[in-house]
């Protein structure tokens, strides 16, 4: 079982780049710089629900605003509706989804276990076969490989004669298809070929290190420069276009992953003292781990004779040995997922759901879960590609939102659910909605042309409210619109 040490490591992976609680690293999907100019209209006359949904049309000529809001209960009274039935890609509310048909399926409390084990057999200090580690979708951390490749050593094995092997049956995201081809392993339908070249777009695996992230460092100190990248593997290129830049310029520095090559590219000027984390997602994750646990291997003294090889289909053996880890619950990922809308775990969540519903870890039998639970709500006109809200092709409208979170209202693992999304100044919702004077918790959503917000109002001396905002084809500046979802849930607080 994992330690409090855990945590710590994926907090310290992530927090290294000063970008925890950024949509940029965690992804609330892609990320938009807010630019738009101060509106002409004067703010308080944005007070009333009815004036807002009078104005949605006129104030995003061109989009979708779907609107749906109403007090919990059987007779509770619907307080807003505009276009509520207009199905428009919701981002990352469909992280709403994967939080709850996980409670469902596999339990709060439910853990994951990555294994190793001698496929092959043992005389002395040797092992005559392959060590074998298994994945079921967890996010692990370096540690955790680590500790691993310890308890290994602690079996008295010295030398490997084979191959450390990633078992990746539990997913069927194995193979690395055509590069051309937007969707590949781990990358669902509806995904943009821009998506996959940044942190926020990282792929699915069963073996998953880090998020599937490497974070590089550029550092320019005593007129030399320098990039580190952690953790790094054989399977992880990296091309550095670093350059130095004169003492008063601000430097920049970014990174990018190229899916022709698989390579990623480190790009920036920075001037003395300049030092900057950023994240990049790997292409070939599974590969990645493995090699990184080689290290660790060897670290313990312990040698591969062999390579990195991958199992895509399950095989019977009697392990020389057989060790492992369990992941943290179900509900202790819930919080950071939601809060922060980390898109890796999310997808990673709706795999592992897909396996346990049906039998196959894949996000066409996700879609099919999906499809069949709006169904049993009687909505039919929904998509859902993937875990996280990336895809293109997910399609759901305010309405059937609203009827998802009233599901979840009514399970035992309620308020699990619910309070693991954020609060105003929190997570995504950092500020966001502080004038609001009753609790609110709400999940956000940004990608291209869509703004979203889901939750629940939680009144005092009346029934709490459920609502959606779902705006798709929207124009005008990030700003705006979410200026708008806040006066609306403003609005709906005060009725």
């Amino acid at each position: 079982m994992k330690d409090k040490i855990w945590g710590a490591d994926r907090r310290t992976f992530l927090g290294a780049t000063g970008l925890i609680g950024v949509g940029a690293a965690f992804g609330d999907t892609a990320t938009a710089t807010q630019t738009d100019d101060e509106s002409d209209e004067s703010n308080s006359e944005l007070t009333t629900i009815e004036t807002l949904l009078a104005k949605a049309d006129e104030k995003f000529p061109g989009g979708i605003v779907s609107v749906y809001a109403k007090e919990l209960g059987t007779d509770g009274d619907v307080l807003a509706s505009h276009e509520a039935d207009k199905v428009v890609k919701p981002a990352s509310n469909a992280k709403l989804l994967s939080a709850a048909l996980a409670l469902e399926h596999l339990g709060s409390d439910a853990r994951t276990e990555t294994t190793v084990f001698g496929d092959g057999s043992t005389a002395g200090t040797q092992l005559h076969g392959d060590i074998v580690l298994r994945g079921t979708g967890d996010v692990l951390a370096k540690s955790q490989l680590e500790t691993l490749a310890k308890q290994v050593s602690e079996q008295g094995i010295k030398t490997v004669h084979g191959d450390v092997v990633a078992d990746i049956t539990e997913f069927e995201t194995s193979g690395y298809g055509p590069v051309f081809s937007v969707r590949g392993p781990g990358y669902p339908e509806g995904w943009t070929w821009e998506d996959p070249q940044y942190s926020y777009g990282a792929p699915s695996s069963t073996l998953a290190l880090n998020w599937n992230k490497v974070a590089l460092t550029a550092e320019r100190s005593n007129g030399a420069i320098n990039l580190t990248v952690e953790p790094r593997s054989k399977f992880v290129s990296v091309e550095s276009y670093l350059s130095k830049a004169p003492a008063e310029a601000d430097g920049y520095f970014y990174t990018y992953l190229d899916r022709v090559t698989n390579t990623i590219y480190a790009i920036g000027e920075l001037p003395p003292g300049y030092k900057e984390t950023e994240l990049a997602p790997v292409m070939r994750p599974d590969e990645h781990c493995a090699a990184v646990f080689v290290d660790a291997l060897e670290r313990e003294g312990i040698t591969v004779k062999g390579g990195v090889a991958l199992r895509t289909e399950r095989k019977e053996t009697t392990p020389a040995f057989e060790l492992g880890l369990e992941s943290e619950p179900l509900h202790e990922v819930l919080d950071p997922m939601l809060t922060y809308s980390n898109n890796v775990d999310a997808d990673q969540l709706a795999l592992r759901t897909a396996h346990r519903a049906l039998g196959e870890g894949s996000f066409d039998a996700w879609t099919d879960l999906a499809d069949g639970y709006f169904a049993s709500l009687g909505a039919d006109a929904t998509v859902f590609r993937d875990g996280s809200g990336l895809s293109q092709f997910n399609l759901v409208s305010a309405r059937n939102v609203v009827s998802l979170l009233e599901w979840a209202q009514k399970k035992p693992w309620s308020d699990t659910f619910f309070e693991s999304l954020p609060t105003p100044g929190e997570g995504t919702l950092t500020y966001r909605l502080e004038d609001v004077n009753v609790p609110v918790q709400a999940k956000t959503g940004t990608v291209r042309g869509t703004r979203a917000l889901s939750g629940a109002i939680r009144r005092s001396t009346k029934p709490d409210i459920l609502f959606s905002i779902l705006m798709s084809n929207v124009t005008v500046g990030l700003g705006d619109a979410r200026d708008y979802q806040d006066y609306l849930v403003a609005a709906l607080a005060k009725s």
